[in-house]
């Protein structure tokens, strides 16, 4: 199912450099060194890393949102 809102995103886990957020068993990576997202593609593991156009978890977040929304276009 797609998200409707930014503030529906499931925040997982978060330290200085990493946010996760998990949307229907699959979850999302921001990594604030790399500047980019990703989807796990298996348990831990990250893949297609996206570079985010501005490093920021206002970014980040949106991406997400966007790759996730995009699985139900």
């Amino acid at each position: 199912m797609a998200l409707k809102r930014l503030k529906d995103l499931d925040l997982r886990f978060s330290s200085a450099d990493v946010y996760e957020w998990q949307h229907e068993g699959v979850r999302f990576r921001y990594d604030r060194r790399l500047g980019a997202v990703a989807r796990e593609s298996n348990v831990n593991e990250f893949e297609d890393w996206q570079k985010l156009e501005q490093n920021d978890l206002n970014h980040a977040k949106q991406a997400v949102f966007n790759l996730i929304n995009e699985e139900w276009l």
